[in-house]
């Protein structure tokens, strides 16, 4: 927890302004971003012409996931600055977050207007055409992105990804191997690698680099009984689905037939600071036991340092998640709170399993992909590196299953 000042922001009518901003500014240094929107709502209410704290607030709504909120700060900017190519940026980003995808491919071409060497935006107008299935499109733009600036990894894994995703695997993961050798580091390159290894029938690599044997680790909690109306399980169930952030099918979230909050380890986290004190301890012992190979990409470098972000899913019977990575931290993980009796009990189905190795639909076209299932049961944590794809299987029941996902994000 940090030790900067509860005091509410917006009830600060006596600072100024800008130290309003600066005080914002170590928030979302320390993650506190709600309180950091605060800050920014006290501030801009002062000066509400202001763009750079209009810009500001923007970005922290959208790291935060409240594109809504943040498509009005840049939609506002625009209005006052038309020719401010990353108002334009950052509003495309809202409304593709938003599912406005001709509102953002508008935005994206108005970028370009005024930059017309931006990347970003050629990247973006490549990844709309892609998820429209429009892939020769698709390739045009990601093309043009990598001309404009080769050493533009990014640009380098989306071509990749749309070549894989039309069909020309081989193309494909000559682009992302191009982007492996720009960063070898980067999630999402590693990711789409796995699926092209795959694609063109390396199962031996894509193996080698996900390495389910070392990298995917089960640890058990031993007050996992629910029974008990103090145990933690049952403190942590009450606290997620009573959380003031939990939304249906959070917006530009991979959760269908559920609910999903912002993060727990914001401000009040309640039970949830008594589990992730054990979590920080399993992750520190994860790291010390996976083992280190200075030729591969994920185990020739571990944090020293890190944060976590976590949030509660509450997932009702016949609800999944979809096939997805998280890349911008190091280790994800997820601990099970409250776990139906059908999913726990073994049998011949697999309903309501975590999946590791299945990438989206796109890519499932050509290859064979390793896949590993894990039963759920109360208590257990699970722990995988973020470049891997996982998923969950639908259940049928008539209890919801409750569990809590995190992420641990290297400290730069």
């Amino acid at each position: 927890m940090s030790d900067i000042s509860a005091t509410s922001e917006s009830q600060a009518p006596n600072q100024d302004a800008s130290q309003l901003v600066a005080k914002a500014e170590r928030l979302v240094a320390a993650r506190q971003f709600a309180r950091a929107v605060d800050c920014m709502n006290a501030a801009v209410k002062s000066r509400p012409n202001n763009l750079e704290w209009l810009r500001f607030r923007g970005n922290i709504l959208q790291t935060s996931a409240r594109f809504t909120e943040a498509q009005r700060d840049f939609e506002r900017l625009v209005d006052l600055s038309d020719a401010d190519a990353e108002g334009w940026l950052e509003l495309g980003h809202c409304y593709r977050a938003l599912d406005r995808t001709a509102d953002a491919e508008q935005a994206f071409l108005r970028t370009l207007e005024l930059a017309p060497r931006s990347v970003e935006s050629m990247v973006s107008l490549g990844a709309i055409c892609r998820e429209a299935g429009s892939y020769e499109r698709a390739i045009e733009w990601l093309e043009k992105a990598v001309s404009t600036n080769p050493s533009e990894v990014r640009a380098h894994c989306m071509l990749g990804t749309t070549l894989l995703a039309a069909g020309q695997a081989h193309t494909g993961r000559a682009s992302l191997e191009e982007a492996f050798s720009l960063n070898p580091y980067d999630r999402t390159t590693m990711a789409y690698l796995y699926v092209a290894y795959c694609q063109t029938g390396d199962s031996q690599a894509a193996i080698a680099l996900t390495d389910p044997e070392h990298l995917v680790r089960s640890y058990q909690h031993e007050e996992s009984a629910v029974g008990s109306g103090d145990s933690l399980n049952v403190r942590l169930a009450e606290h997620v689905r009573n959380h003031p952030t939990l939304e249906f099918e959070r917006c530009s979230n991979t959760t269908r037939g559920g609910s999903h909050t912002g993060n727990l380890l914001e401000d009040s986290p309640g039970p949830v600071g008594e589990l992730f004190e054990w979590i920080d301890e399993r992750v520190r012992q994860y790291l010390a036991d996976i083992p280190k190979s200075a030729s591969h990409p994920y185990l020739a470098w571990s944090p020293k340092k890190w944060d976590i972000d976590a949030w509660g899913v509450v997932i009702q019977p016949g609800g999944f998640q979809e096939p997805h990575i998280h890349p911008v931290a190091w280790i994800s993980g997820v601990y099970y709170v409250s776990v139906p009796d059908e999913i726990v009990a073994e049998n011949d189905n697999q309903q309501g399993c975590l999946a590791l190795g299945t990438p989206p639909a796109p890519f499932c076209n050509n290859g064979t992909f390793p896949t590993q299932y894990i039963r759920p049961q109360p208590g257990q944590m699970n722990v995988f590196p973020s470049f891997v794809w996982h998923k969950t299987l639908p259940y049928q029941s008539s209890e919801e299953r409750i569990c809590i996902a995190f992420d641990v994000r290297p400290r730069v």
